[in-house]
């Protein structure tokens, strides 16, 4: 019989809290759920607009160097309202490397920088400046190809950024800094790529 007490107090306890905080559990549930559905939509709006943008990033490689206005034009869109995602850099990369097969290296310059400065993976960036010091080796201006080439952050790319200093400190007439930059070149590729060969005429065309 104490028992029976015993649970019917428990249980009138259990309802007297439930009544006293009932109003503040919902709020709580509410605030988790609107929580959750922003969440939810946020992350569906953001694969949306991955999708989209892989799209016209997909149709700006499809077009030919013909349509060098169309693919801009495409770019543009992707880079306008697609800047947070992996496509805008990678596009505009794609474009300024295109811009440089014809020459036009005015133009091609600007689309590299937007890279390099803006795209969200370091490789494209990497790869970005390393294109973009070469456009300025193209105009002999060694000075800004020196800021890109050393712009260069991926690690997988020390030995072409090595390289391209090397080049650039050549240019300058600066052959020991251009050895010391080879050298660096040729330790990071021995024994792993033919560019070893072609790093080492280099340092042997200079003198060790």
């Amino acid at each position: 019989m104490a028992l029976d007490m015993e649970e019917q107090d428990q249980e009138e306890n259990l309802k007297n809290l439930w009544s006293k905080y009932k109003n503040i559990a919902f709020i709580v549930i509410g605030i988790f759920l609107c929580l959750y559905i922003a969440a939810t939509f946020i992350s569906n709006k953001k694969n949306k607009a991955n999708e989209l943008a892989s799209q016209l990033y997909q149709e700006v490689l499809m077009e030919k160097i013909d349509n060098l206005d169309q693919i801009k034009v495409k770019t543009d869109l992707v880079k306008k309202d697609h800047t947070n995602t992996p496509y805008a850099g990678r596009a505009s990369l794609h474009l300024g490397q295109l811009y440089a097969k014809t020459g036009d290296y005015d133009k091609s310059i600007p689309e590299l920088s937007w890279a390099g400065e803006n795209a969200t993976e370091l490789s494209i960036q990497s790869l970005a400046h390393y294109a973009l010091a070469y456009m300025y080796i193209a105009k002999k201006d060694t000075s800004k190809a020196k800021l890109a080439a050393e712009a260069i952050a991926t690690p997988g790319y020390i030995g072409l950024k090595s390289d391209l200093l090397g080049d650039i400190a050549l240019m300058d007439g600066d052959h020991e800094a251009a050895r010391s930059f080879f050298n660096q070149a040729l330790d990071f590729y021995k024994n792993k790529s033919e560019l070893a060969q072609v790093i080492q005429t280099k340092l042997d065309a200079i003198g060790q």
